[in-house]
């Protein structure tokens, strides 16, 4: 759609024309080249119709925008038109708008206290504020766009300013940052009391190195307690995934319907400018929604506790590949669900790790992973075609992820095998005891 300072230049432009002939015709001599008087009546009446169908197309556009539109003076400030989304919207009349300067207007008292600001805007023809606090005639708290730009029309320069509702927008983005602000409330919290154990962890394997017999009872202490966190952090991520999904989802969905329901009743009461404004929401919730759900996936995906571990890996896998571009293959033989929570997660954290390392460190192309059943033992297999892990990285005290990995092994009685080769990849490779709960697949 062609934009009203468009239609603005283009009248300025036809008046021009306009003037220029009358000009013309006023300051040639008599009976020296004179124009044709049917031909110069017929030039000006062809201007004069493209000026009024400018005019009226100019106006069409001022009328039913669906922004708030202002007219002002450009030397004194005085609103000279204000279209009707803007009366709605501050819930003035045309009559209390026009004549009175834009700071004598109440919502606009914040940023045009004195008439520093309206200089400022006469001098640099240009004025954005994003998210700017208006207050309605009726007190109702509104959030804006006010873009303000300076235009000539007919010699006489005028500042257009263009106001768009972002309330909606705002109010959802106040309710998400709150809810990410509890959320690392949250993790911080954990996060303390999660280095809060391991410094006490710390302290008892020094005190421990003094005899053999304690350094192995601390030992054993050592991993029982990061067993207990490791299902702690587990329940809490759990905990924390469900609360997100549950209560903030259904509240989303809630409102998602509710503002269908709006949009489809005002659609169907002809009231088509309110009906977009609700679909305008209705999709700025669509988005909360999606986010919502990235976060609960993040935390716990659902799919590993519904369908189990190995559904769980596809998922895993294929959304590595679409994030990554890194080709994933996914190979399960043998074992068709694992019962066993504990073991089912233990798998499932072990991939999603070695996947990390290969997306951060590995500079790979392909990656194979394998879960698979022998005997009575379950085998996991993640195979990438990088760079290779050195030795150094293998064993650093900084290697997290691959403590991490050991230490869940481990406490299932299981064993963990890392290694690599420069320029050939890395394996990580797991076994665990098959334990209880284990159906094989046909």
């Amino acid at each position: 759609m062609p934009s009203k300072s468009r239609f603005m230049a283009e009248n300025a432009a036809l008046r021009a024309r306009r003037a220029e002939r009358e000009d013309k015709s006023a300051n040639r001599p008599s009976g020296k080249g004179e124009e044709p008087p049917e031909r110069a009546i017929a030039e000006r009446d062809r201007i004069e119709e493209a000026l009024k169908i400018s005019e009226v197309r100019y106006r069409r556009l001022f009328e039913t925008a669906k922004d708030g539109i202002l007219i002002l003076d450009a030397e004194t400030g005085r609103i000279t038109d204000a279209n009707p989304f803007l009366q709605d919207l501050l819930g003035y009349s045309q009559g209390e708008l026009l004549g009175k300067m834009l700071w004598e207007i109440g919502p606009f008292r914040d940023i045009a206290a004195s008439r520093a600001a309206f200089r400022k805007l006469q001098r640099k023809k240009y004025i954005r504020y994003d998210n700017l606090p208006l207050e309605t005639k009726g007190r109702r708290h509104r959030y804006v766009e006010f873009v303000s730009n300076v235009y000539r029309v007919n010699g006489t320069k005028v500042i257009q300013c263009n106001i768009r509702d972002n309330t909606a927008r705002h109010q959802a983005e106040e309710v998400l940052a709150n809810f990410s602000k509890e959320l690392e409330k949250r993790v911080e919290e954990r996060t303390t009391e999660l280095l809060t154990a391991n410094k006490l962890l710390k302290k008892m394997l020094d005190e421990g190195k003094r005899a053999e017999e304690e350094i192995r009872k601390s030992r054993e202490r050592l991993r029982n307690l990061s067993g207990s966190l490791q299902s702690l952090l587990e329940d809490e991520r759990t905990r924390i995934s469900r609360e997100i999904h549950d209560e903030l989802g259904q509240a989303l969905t809630a409102l998602k319907i509710d503002l269908s329901l709006t949009r489809r009743s005002l659609v169907s009461g002809g009231h088509a400018e309110q009906s977009a404004k609700v679909h305008e929401n209705e999709r700025a919730v669509n988005r909360i929604i999606r986010t919502v759900r990235k976060i609960a996936t993040d935390l716990r995906p659902g799919i590993l506790d519904e369908l189990g571990v190995a559904a769980a890996i596809e998922w895993m896998a294929k959304d590595f590949q679409k994030r990554t571009g890194i080709g994933c293959k996914v190979v399960l033989q043998g074992v068709d669900n694992i019962s066993d929570t504990v073991r089912a997660t233990a798998i499932f954290r072990v991939v999603q790790e070695a996947l990390t390392n290969v997306m951060r460190h590995a500079a790979a192309s392909r990656v194979n992973v394998s879960l698979k059943k022998k005997d009575r033992t379950l085998v996991v297999e993640v195979r990438d075609n990088g760079i290779g892990i050195t030795e150094g990285r293998m064993i650093g005290s900084k290697s997290f992820g691959l403590i991490g990995i050991r230490e869940r092994v481990r406490l299932l009685g299981g064993e963990a095998v890392i290694r690599g080769k420069p320029g050939e990849g890395t394996l990580v490779r797991v076994t665990l005891p098959e334990g209880e709960g284990v159906s094989a697949n046909a």
